[in-house]
């Protein structure tokens, strides 16, 4: 499957700031042709916020005002039966994200006329959903072990379930875990193990099979952590943070060595940044980018073969204006690199 992803394939890391979900995918669809994703649309409803967006059915989720908790002790035990069972039926449609908590997912679906060359979904990760929301005492859910395994699970049949709606589109699929709060594994704030952060991801990796599957962190991290994963995508700010990958070129190269794609994120996500950019800045950029690969001993033309093009992270923070130019510099710096090293179109 990895094979059939060209070179400078372009496609976006998750939210927009649109409240429309048909004009979002319409815009996706006509710019991101070859790899088109699914829009996030936090400013249509806090529903739709990374952490509330994938937290429809997981056992001891509590919504108050815009606030997810997650109950754990007696309450998250009391489901946990009925969870594993319907876990263990490996029937994905009781975890289904429904119209309301992904509008953009289903604005994809029905207006997609593919086959694309791939179609790409993300989920937030299991290490930052953990991380970052809590149960009532405001401990995070990840250090209770019963709380952590359940949702890994949930997260799991999320992403089996949404692989399943876009083989509608395309039968390659790519499926990104969102992991921001791994820029902060490793501080002294953070009391993790590595191995725990490895096995979770590992675990959604694991369990679908034929699927390309990736981490993206927007921030600096401990890339080396994230690439002792069963990852076969990395999603990184290329604009910002790129010297932070290269402070690990074995890594990096094993990763290139076993397939691995990266994701470059190389289209800024200020808009200041935005508006001062053109194509042909950005492919002077990805240029220097190149060499500086081919400076720590890799092999530029297996790095121009792994690469992907998307803005650096998001842009739900933007305003719609400046988030479509983002989407649209991704779009026509593809095509200008696509012509300069002579890679065809879809």
């Amino acid at each position: 499957m990895k094979r059939n992803i060209a070179p400078f394939f372009p496609t976006g890391v998750g939210s927009l700031p649109h409240t429309d979900p048909e004009a979002a995918a319409r815009l996706i669809l006509t710019t991101f042709r070859d790899v088109p994703c699914w829009p996030q649309l936090p400013r249509r409803s806090f529903l739709e916020t990374m952490y509330i967006q994938f937290a429809e059915g997981l056992p001891g989720a509590a919504i108050e005002g815009e606030k997810l908790f997650v109950e754990v002790g007696e309450t998250i035990l009391a489901k946990a039966e009925d969870f594993y069972e319907r876990f263990l039926s490996e029937d994905t449609s009781s975890f289904a994200l429904s119209p309301q908590r992904a509008s953009g997912l289903h604005a994809l679906l029905a207006s997609g006329k593919g086959p694309y060359p791939a179609a790409k979904g993300q989920v937030t990760g299991p290490v930052s959903f953990g991380l970052m929301i809590t149960d009532r005492g405001k401990k995070p859910i990840f250090y209770d072990l019963m709380a952590r395994d359940v949702l890994v699970k949930h997260l799991l049949r999320v992403a089996q379930w949404q692989v399943a709606q876009l083989s509608r589109l395309s039968p390659n699929v790519i499926l990104v875990l969102d992991e921001p709060y791994l820029a902060s594994v490793g501080s002294s704030i953070i009391s993790i193990g590595r191995d725990d952060v490895v096995g979770c991801l590992n675990e959604i990796f694991d369990g679908l099979p034929g699927t390309l599957c990736g981490v993206h962190c927007c921030a600096n991290t401990d890339w080396g952590l994230v690439l002792s994963s069963r990852t076969e995508l990395l999603s990184f700010d290329a604009y910002e943070y790129v010297d932070a990958l290269l402070l690990y070129p074995e890594e990096v190269k094993a990763f290139l060595a076993r397939g691995g794609k990266l994701a470059f994120g190389i289209v800024p996500t200020s808009a200041e940044a935005i508006r001062s950019e053109t194509p042909e800045t950005l492919a002077d950029r990805m240029e220097g980018i190149f060499r500086k690969f081919e400076s720590r001993n890799m092999d530029r033309e297996a790095v121009i073969r792994a690469s992907l093009l998307t803005p650096a992270c998001g842009l739900g923070t933007l305003s719609v204006e400046d988030a479509e130019l983002a989407v649209l510099l991704a779009g026509e710096l593809s095509d200008l690199l696509k012509k300069r090293y002579g890679v065809a179109s879809a």
